[in-house]
């Protein structure tokens, strides 16, 4: 099975920069957020990320998130198809957290399941995007489908998400951590440290200042050193990230990114926070 053959495809959820994934051959399939009466794909086209961020706080009607319906899903996989591949792996936000999984489950059978194999992450954000990497890599190289499932796996028990939340309000207002915020009650002034872990989001830590959760952070980080990858992620805080990651300076790879969160996930978060996706240089061994 030559790379040009096999396929490796992901939702949006998973932050890979559309430089990264144009470079690796990744094909990504939009989810979406809902505003007011319009339903827009959170692509990095359709959506100001910037606006949408700047108006978040102040909108009245709060923003739901929707996966892609199966339509998209059967489209999606038919056009991948149809360019010429002959075996699609797709890599997809936690189903614990998402009907997007299920989406592009019912799209696959539609049109050819034979040849589609679906991967539950049980992640988000850029823990999603560091499997899709390892995934289009080893397809770059020629790697099959077994082999290439091997090495999703092997990344998924080494990689690790944490995530500072600048303000409860927005954990409050959703209707998607409603578990995660009751578990944090009524402390709206503290700053937890959250973990996706598993399919799971949970709180590990729960600071009263930015700098302590800061400190509680930098020390989760580098607890998975030595890093074979590094990302830095925030929502509407590019001057956060940028001053955490110079904290972290001793331990970052050479390659370590600085992603905002797509609006899928930031809707739920809210601007100010900030968070990193390692991936334990020991997933290689």
């Amino acid at each position: 099975m030559t790379s040009s053959a096999l396929r490796i495809a992901a939702d949006s959820v998973c932050d890979l920069p559309v430089e990264l994934a144009r470079s690796l051959g990744v094909h990504i399939i939009p989810t979406y957020v809902n505003i007011g009466g319009d339903s827009i794909a959170d692509d990095g086209a359709q959506l100001d990320r910037a606006r949408f961020y700047r108006e978040l706080p102040a909108m009245d009607s709060f923003p739901t998130t929707a996966a892609p319906s199966p339509g998209d899903a059967a489209a999606f996989f038919h056009e991948i198809l149809a360019d010429g591949a002959d075996e699609i792996i797709s890599i997809h936000v936690a189903e614990n957290l998402s009907g997007t999984l299920n989406a592009m489950r019912l799209g696959a059978e539609e049109v050819a399941p034979d040849r589609i194999t679906l991967v539950d992450s049980r992640q988000v954000s850029f823990g999603i995007g560091l499997q899709v990497w390892a995934a289009a890599e080893a397809a770059l190289q020629g790697a099959g489908r077994q082999s290439i499932l091997a090495d999703i796996e092997r990344a998924r028990r080494s990689i690790r998400v944490y995530a500072i939340v600048d303000t409860m309000e927005f954990l409050r207002r959703s209707g998607r951590v409603n578990a995660l915020a009751s578990s944090l009650g009524g402390m709206l002034k503290i700053k937890p440290v959250i973990r996706s872990h598993e399919g799971l989001v949970e709180s590990i830590g729960r600071l009263r200042t930015w700098k302590r959760a800061e400190e509680r952070l930098r020390q989760l980080t580098h607890e998975q050193a030595p890093l074979d990858r590094l990302a830095v992620l925030h929502v509407a805080n590019r001057h956060g990230a940028d001053s955490f990651l110079e904290s972290i300076a001793d331990i970052a790879p050479s390659d370590t990114l600085v992603i905002e969160t797509t609006p899928t996930i930031g809707t739920h978060i809210g601007p100010g926070s900030i968070g990193v996706a390692t991936l334990s240089r020991q997933w290689r061994q």
